[in-house]
Formats: structure tokens, sequence, C-alpha cells
């Protein structure tokens, strides 16, 4: 017996009139085209304390909520990278 394939119609998970409203809206929601895009560009702007600030705002609220739990890694697992 053959897998049978499905006959839908596969959709995008993000639609392009999201990406459109991103790119309307920059301004009302704060992006500016000089806002950095690597931890190394936020250190080095003029704005660093504040990109620190909010690293730690962020990680307190991550902490607080219990997003996660620390666990000791087995030696035959191989830790996976982030962003």
């Amino acid at each position: 017996m053959s897998l049978r394939r499905s006959d839908r119609e596969r959709r995008s998970t993000i639609p392009d009139d999201y990406i459109i409203f991103l790119q309307e809206h920059e301004d009302d929601i704060g992006l500016i085209e000089d806002d950095p895009i690597k931890f190394c560009q936020a250190m080095r702007s003029s704005n660093s304390q504040n990109w620190i600030n909010a690293m730690k705002d962020e990680m307190k609220s991550m902490q607080d909520n219990d997003v996660w739990d620390l666990l000791k890694l087995p030696k035959s697992v191989k830790p996976i990278g982030c962003k």
C-alpha cells in the first residue's frame, strides 16, 4: 500500500500581508533603520547600555516566569545553539 499525498494547498506560515504590515508600521513600533542585528553591533552602538538593560530585563522576565529549567546535559547529548 503506497502513502497518500494531501491535496490541500500549502500556505506560507507567515502571510505576505503581515510582512507588508510590519514594513508600513516600522515607525509606529519603534524600529529604526540603524537598529543592530547582531550582539556585537549593539555593544558598539552609542545605546549599548540601553541594550544591556533591555537584555537584563528580558532575562529577568524569563526567569520570573519559569520559561526554562536548567538541567545537566547527559554526555551522550549534543547541545543545540540559539540566536
